[in-house]
């Protein structure tokens, strides 16, 4: 394909992020009618997107009203258009005044809903002294991933900070809502049925805090919000049961390593990076991309079938009069090295190596979308049809 005479809004000329809008709006659908058919909320996590315009998709395609994100700068991007966010990262106590500046700000003739989380008696003490209005607060419950939150079976520890939370004093500014947990853990499975059991183990940790919270607090509500999207992908709706919310992220997009794992079909995948080819190495059967580290990030994924080869990418069949749009995956063909702008593909024997010429595009999906949607954040996206999307920048 004669890249270089293409209209303006399709020509690629340097790394590209390219978003397909059908496969995105599928994605979207699938998850939040498993969260209607189970009568829970749907909180889609936005930091793997962080665009307004991905958000109205959200918006349009599920009815989405309440998100979650992982800062607060991403909060205050996304407060002009949702009204309801969580944010699901530890509360930062230096950045109390951000906190503040967000919850003062109107928003639709009311004030947006913030919530955030805690995980010591410290920083509700600390939320209670400077906060100027209301938030939502949330303990953060640790049910396997060993990253933050209290351990499910810590009792007394998540008592010690009900103790605050549920003081009429400090009920004037903090809302208790329940416990929120990411089972993180479950990117390490291999296959469905792991996938499978650390969602059923994670859920009976929680409901067994749960039960024991309220034999103590008869009279509060303990909500459970649950988020990573492997374990929301291969779920039914039925084992939602006794869960009241869902805030997977990465969804949206998929990547290699969601595929690789049983979260989703590489059909699934909504985002590869256009990179135009530079060299080629016939006597190692290698093409060199222009498309490195700094567009990829450097998550990797170690093939655990194939001798533990190292992927950065994988390569997708360019579809004939379609240049931003991609075909199946190339079995065997893939990015074998990324160094800050250079990537290495290789190229396995049973494909064409003549049939790859320099100044071509290739499409390579991500092994990580949510990293390297960040550091293409100042291309932002641009769809298969040409559109130009913008992306919150940090």
């Amino acid at each position: 394909m004669d890249y270089i005479s293409l209209p303006a809004s399709l020509r690629i000329t340097t790394p590209t992020l390219i978003v397909d809008k059908e496969r995105c709006l599928r994605n979207i659908k699938r998850m939040a009618d498993k969260a209607k058919a189970a009568h829970i909320t749907f909180r889609p996590h936005c930091k793997t997107h962080a665009s307004l315009e991905i958000g109205t998709w959200l918006q349009q395609e599920a009815n989405v009203s309440k998100i979650t994100v992982s800062s607060l700068t991403m909060a205050k991007y996304f407060a002009t258009t949702f009204s309801d966010i969580t944010v699901a990262f530890p509360v930062n106590v230096l950045e109390i005044d951000t906190i503040n500046e967000i919850i003062s700000r109107p928003c639709d003739d009311c004030f947006p809903q913030l919530n955030v989380i805690v995980e010591s008696p410290e920083v509700v003490t600390f939320l209670q002294r400077h906060l100027v209005g209301m938030v939502g607060v949330y303990i953060k419950v640790d049910v396997g991933y060993g990253r933050t939150g209290i351990p499910a079976q810590d009792f007394d520890r998540v008592d010690r900070i009900l103790h605050y939370l549920l003081d009429p004093e400090y009920k004037t500014k903090l809302k208790f809502l329940g416990f929120l947990a990411h089972a993180g853990h479950s990117y390490s499975c291999r296959s469905k049925d792991e996938l499978l059991s650390i969602y059923n183990s994670s859920k009976k940790l929680l409901l067994a805090l749960k039960e024991q919270c309220q034999g103590k607090y008869p009279d509060i509500t303990f909500d459970l919000s649950i988020g990573d999207t492997p374990t929301c992908s291969v779920i039914d709706p039925g084992d939602l049961q006794d869960i009241q919310e869902m805030r997977p992220g990465n969804f949206v997009f998929y990547d290699v390593e969601q595929a690789e794992i049983g979260s989703c079909g590489y059909d699934d995948v909504a985002v590869a990076v256009a990179c135009p080819i530079v060299a080629k190495h016939p006597d190692r059967r290698e093409i060199i991309l222009y498309g490195g580290g700094v567009h990829f990030s450097k998550d990797r994924w170690v093939d655990p079938d194939k001798s533990g080869r190292v992927v950065f990418g994988q390569v997708v069949r360019s579809i004939p009069g379609e240049p931003l749009r991609w075909g199946s995956v190339i079995d065997g063909m893939y990015l074998r090295s990324c160094s800050q702008e250079h990537g290495i593909v290789v190229v396995p024997p049973e494909e064409d190596f003549d049939s790859y010429q320099i100044g071509e595009i290739m499409k390579v999906l991500p092994v990580h979308s949510c990293m390297t949607a960040n550091v293409m954040s100042n291309k932002g996206y641009v769809t298969c049809d040409g559109e130009r999307i913008s992306r919150m920048k940090d």
